[in-house]
Parts: structure tokens; sequence; C-alpha cells
């Protein structure tokens, strides 16, 4: 029964589809069981989100095996049903220098967003969030978990899931936009579990989704869009945040800001880097700087042709 299962789904396209995305959608919505035990442990993951992380032994440990379930998931269906490792969703080249040069365009993207919103604004307040008293040891071991645990673990979960592992699966078979609006629905509808829905934030979500899938799919490496999440969640955390805990430098208040800009700035200002990111490929930079992306393509140029 399991080995007509495998042939049927590399036979049929259909199934191979329907296999990805509901390996996909168990990745993100296992976090709907772990809300429910982590009640009754006395937890509301729903009330410690985002800016509102509590960072408690309890809502680090539900955090944590979430992302070891979600990770967990994908490792299995790269194991059982696809017979690969889970290294080859672009785990190669260098490392650090891609998550860095991903770090540092994120950040720069998102304040673009903040820039706007303070150019706008009728009142912007700067307030101090480190006390003065913390020893340097302890801010330290906060912000080590806040930067590697919170901040890099979240941004790989997600571009493991609803990046790497489809579009790697399924670009050979399916035009590669049709993955990205998938993915970029299943990201976007994800964040609404534990937020209330908001058009322009669905719109920035989608869009940032978007985005992500084209680097990883242009570049082939996992670590170029993981470092952009890293960065925009950064710049969001460090400066917009009230927690010191979770790396908090300053919380920057800003009111008087129309609507329409807090809605959809952002919006307008990723469609711009979107349209950058492809005049980039156009130019040859990933193909220069990322030649793992151009494996497949160089492969199929010299096979020799069948007589």
């Amino acid at each position: 029964m399991t080995e007509k299962l495998k042939n049927l789904y590399h036979r049929d396209l259909a199934v191979k589809m329907i296999t990805v995305i509901v390996i996909v959608f168990l990745s993100v919505a296992i976090m709907l069981p772990l809300i429910k035990i982590a009640e009754q442990f006395g937890i509301d993951i729903r009330e410690n989100t985002g800016l509102n992380f509590d960072v408690s032994f309890g809502n680090v440990f539900f955090f944590c095996l979430f992302g070891i379930c979600s990770i967990g998931i994908i490792w299995l269906a790269q194991k059982y049903i696809h017979q690969k490792k889970i290294s080859e969703l672009g785990f190669g080249g260098k490392i650090w220098r891609t998550i860095l040069v991903g770090f540092i365009l994120g950040a720069i993207l998102v304040s673009l967003k903040y820039i706007v919103f303070i150019l706008s604004a009728e009142n912007v307040k700067f307030i101090k969030v480190i006390p003065a008293d913390i020893p340097i040891l302890t801010y330290l071991g906060y912000y080590f978990y806040f930067l590697v645990g919170f901040i890099f673990w979240n941004s790989f979960i997600e571009e493991l899931g609803t990046r790497a592992y489809p579009i790697k699966k399924l670009k050979n078979c399916v035009n590669h936009h049709v993955i990205f609006i998938i993915m970029g629905l299943i990201f976007s509808l994800g964040h609404f579990v534990l937020n209330d829905f908001s058009l322009g934030y669905f719109l920035s979500l989608f869009i940032f989704s978007y985005i992500f899938s084209l680097l990883y799919f242009y570049s082939n490496s996992i670590w170029l869009p993981v470092g952009m999440h890293s960065g925009v969640n950064w710049v969001g955390f460090s400066f917009f945040g009230t927690n010191w805990k979770l790396g908090a430098i300053y919380n920057i208040e800003i009111s008087g800001v129309s609507n329409w800009i807090v809605e959809y700035s952002n919006v307008i200002i990723q469609l711009v880097f979107l349209l950058f990111v492809v005049y980039l490929k156009r130019k040859g930079f990933f193909e220069k700087y990322f030649p793992e992306s151009n494996q497949d393509i160089i492969l199929k140029k010299t096979k020799p042709n069948k007589i």
C-alpha cells in the first residue's frame, strides 16, 4: 500500500501538490494543539505573541516545542515521503555571510516604513527601555536568547516550512508564482491564528512572503530569507518593543499618523523592493553571488541529448 502511494505521488501532479500543501499546513497548524496543551498548564500563548511575548519558562518552552514539532514534520516528510535529506532544502553556501546580507536588507526595508511613520507623525517620543541597574551578564544572557532563540529560531521555522520545503518540492512541476501565492496565503493566514485580522497587515505579510519566496527561489539558499526575516523582526522588537528581556532598546512612540499610512505605506515600500529583487535577477546578481541557484540549469545544459 505504501509503495502504491509513493508511485501515485511521483506520477500524479495533483497528489504531489496536495501532499506538499498538507505537510506545510501541518507544520503551521501544529500550533493549535500546542495552544490547548499550554492552556492546561495555565499558559495563554494567544496573549503572549509578538511584542507582547513574556520571556518566561512556560512560554519559551512551548515556543521551542512548536519549532521542534514544525521542523520535525518537514524532516519526516523529507525522509519518508521524498526520501531526501533535509539539507537539500538550501542549507549550503556561505551561511554567515548570507544571513548577514539578508539581515541588513530586512532591517533597511522595515526601517523605511518606520521612517515614513516618523516623518508623518504629529508626535514622536523616544523612551529608553533598558534599566540602568541590570547586570551586564544578565542582559547579555537575555539578549542572546532574543537573537538566537527568538528572532533566528522563529525565522528559520517559518522559512523552512512555508518557503524552502514547498518551493523545492514543487518548483520543477508547477509555475513558481503559483507556489508563492499558495504559500503566501498559508504564511499570512497562519499569523492570524494568534492576531486580529487587518487588511493592511494581511497584504504586508503576503508581499513579505512573496519577497522571501523570490529570494529563496533565485538564490537556492534558505539563509538569505532567514536573514532578511530576522532583520525585519529585529528592528520591530528593538525599537518598538517595551520588554528589555525581548531585545527592546528604545520604545519609539508615534502618534498622529493617518490610518492609510499605517495600513498601506509598508505595502507600497514592499512592492517597490519586490520589483528591485526582480531587477537584480535580470542583471545576473543571483547567478554571480549564488552559483548554486543555477546548478539545475547547468546540469540540464551539460546533459547530452538522447539519440
